[in-house]
């Protein structure tokens, strides 16, 4: 697997922090109760997208995130991809990131007509005691109206998230979760172990996670599963339809350039990395001010990104070139592992063997030094 950007960067997020309600989970950057401060934040959004425009070639992929960020609503985000339109190229994939009780069809109708053509719809579950103990908003029956929506509007491509390891979760939840999915039939389905992150409410309060055996039960019921209803196992917690890939996220697989746009965004362009830093109103004014927004710049030594090709790099089912991904911290673990099963060479090529996959953090861990 190689790695190059021509011409300038290829792949463009732009992060839309607003939400109606933080989920017991989250730990990203979103605004609660901001309603008031859409206008001037796209208006902030498109003075940094001016700002970055030089470092920006024809787009393959668009990605809109949040946040919720159709709570933006048809007229904003209508602008923003209008001023983003020309610099897509050909056949470019745009997608946007949705939570089920905001979809509706004319919001959806309004997307297509801009130029959405991937929707990215965050479910998380099917079952109502573990939309409360996620502090989700949406329940089974708003994802359902919200499928056909998004079918209805013709839009091609469907995206589910679910999670697993959620306290509570059982084997015959996550049957019922994949029974949903085969019902469905999304193009696309990412399926992400739940993490209990710092600062998020479910980190501090009374649920405990699964343990580490049932949660790789669960994963490899998934993963099982999903193939068995004609999925592609493409990457550690996603799976497509033959050709549904998700062109954006295969770019950060890939080690390739991207520039973010937003409050919180993150970028990475040839040997620097920076953050923008939370705080909407700071974001606004210092854009406002035709100022770059608040940031942190991350230098990238050729060590980190080496080590950051082969963790990302082995995450997809496709051979790792180790011409491109350099040389590992401990090449002598590699017999190793290969004697042990978790991996397979070719010539010069490394890939993870499928019990190599399902153990991939270890794996690296025995390879990187990180």
């Amino acid at each position: 697997m190689r790695s190059g950007e021509p011409g300038g960067v290829a792949h463009l997020y732009v992060h839309l922090p607003f939400c109606a309600a933080r989920c017991g989970y989250c730990a990203f950057v979103v605004e609660v109760g901001r309603d008031d401060a859409r206008d001037a934040y796209l208006d902030a959004v498109l003075a940094e997208l001016e700002r970055e425009r030089g470092r920006l070639g024809a787009l393959e992929t668009l990605y809109l995130g949040g946040g919720t960020p159709t709570l933006m609503g048809a007229g904003r985000l209508s602008a923003l991809l209008a001023a983003i339109s020309p610099l897509l190229a050909p056949g470019a994939e745009v997608t946007i990131e949705a939570n089920p009780e905001t979809v509706d069809q004319n919001l959806m109708a309004a997307l297509a007509g801009a130029g959405v053509n991937r929707v990215s719809l965050g479910v998380q579950s099917t079952h109502p005691h573990l939309l409360g103990v996620l502090d989700r908003q949406a329940g089974p029956d708003d994802a359902a109206r919200a499928v056909r929506a998004v079918r209805a509007a013709g839009i091609p491509r469907l995206s589910v998230d679910l999670l697993l390891g959620v306290p509570g979760q059982s084997q015959a939840d996550l049957a019922a979760d994949l029974a949903w999915v085969t019902e469905v039939g999304p193009d696309h389905v990412s399926w992400y172990e739940l993490e209990f992150k710092e600062g998020s409410a479910i980190a501090s309060g009374p649920h405990l996670p699964p343990d580490e055996d049932m949660s790789a039960d669960l994963y490899e019921e998934a993963v099982e599963g999903l193939e068995a209803a004609g999925y592609r196992w493409y990457e550690l917690a996603n799976f497509c339809r033959p050709g549904a890939e998700c062109r954006h996220s295969l770019a950060y697989w890939r080690a390739r350039d991207y520039v973010g746009l937003g409050v919180g965004a993150v970028s990475t362009v040839g040997g620097g990395r920076w953050r923008n830093a939370p705080g909407l109103d700071r974001y606004v004014a210092a854009l406002g001010r035709g100022d770059a927004p608040p940031r942190t710049q991350e230098p990238l030594d050729a060590d980190t990104r080496r080590r950051e090709r082969w963790m990302l790099g082995t995450r997809v089912d496709e051979p790792l070139d180790m011409a491109w991904a350099g040389s590992p911290d401990r090449p002598a673990a590699l017999d190793v592992l290969e004697a042990g099963g978790l991996l397979e060479r070719g010539r010069g090529t490394v890939r993870l063997t499928r019990r190599g996959r399902l153990l991939q953090n270890a794996v690296m861990q025995e390879i990187m030094d990180f």
